[in-house]
């Protein structure tokens, strides 16, 4: 697997980050023991900047996992937004409500189990940001509902576009193939304009254009 950062550069970053809160930290570390994926700092703090330069106050995450990114998202959107989470796993979800609860952000999280395709397209109303983080086989799937739910200007960000190198090797399993497929279909979408940042497993960030106008 390939390693988008060198190790020194890597550890500089992490060294060089502020240190979380109680919260967060508790949360990193039983990803960490149970090898669950997670955002992590980094992609969480691009996350609150890109939320916040955007002034986002709706936010609908697929694929949530026990709540790390929800976080980072309900701190962005403010006391007047909302983060629509949705998990398929029940446990995930209750670990992420305590998590929440104890973070001081559960108002702010709305936490719906269940398909995420299949939810998606039955929330009311537009999104300002749609977190894109389910199976990877599925990715191609979620294009078209994530259009649908986003307001013109808004952001499509998927998490692991780069899928640890994978992505440019050859003989690509299920997942890499998901992701290759997903990528070469936001890149021909003419009503998105995307960029890959290579931080950590890769970030895409997709900025659906203004009603009438295409992307450049």
């Amino acid at each position: 697997m390939t390693s988008f950062v060198s190790a020194a550069v890597e550890s500089y970053l992490e060294k060089v980050t502020p240190k979380r809160d109680a919260t967060l930290a508790e949360m990193e570390a039983l990803a960490a023991a149970g090898n669950f994926p997670i955002v992590g700092p980094l992609v969480g703090r691009l996350l609150y900047v890109v939320a916040r330069s955007l002034g986002a106050r709706r936010v609908v995450e697929l694929g949530s996992g026990f709540g790390y990114s929800a976080i980072w998202f309900a701190r962005a959107v403010g006391e007047t937004g909302r983060v629509t989470c949705i998990e398929g796993s029940a446990e995930n979800g209750r670990r992420a409500r305590r998590f929440l609860e104890r973070a001081g952000l559960a108002e702010r999280v709305d936490w719906k189990q269940g398909d995420a395709l299949e939810i998606l397209p039955g929330l009311a109303g537009s999104f300002d940001i749609v977190f894109n983080d389910i199976d990877k086989a599925d990715y191609p799937k979620v294009l078209e509902p994530a259009r649908q739910a986003l307001r013109p200007g808004g952001l499509l960000i998927t998490d692991n576009l780069l899928w640890f190198g994978k992505v440019a090797e050859p003989d690509p399993d299920a997942s890499t193939r998901g992701i290759q497929e997903f990528t070469r279909a936001l890149y021909a979408a003419p009503d998105f304009f995307t960029s890959i940042v290579p931080l950590r497993d890769g970030v895409g960030l997709s900025i659906k254009s203004d009603a009438g106008a295409a992307a450049p």
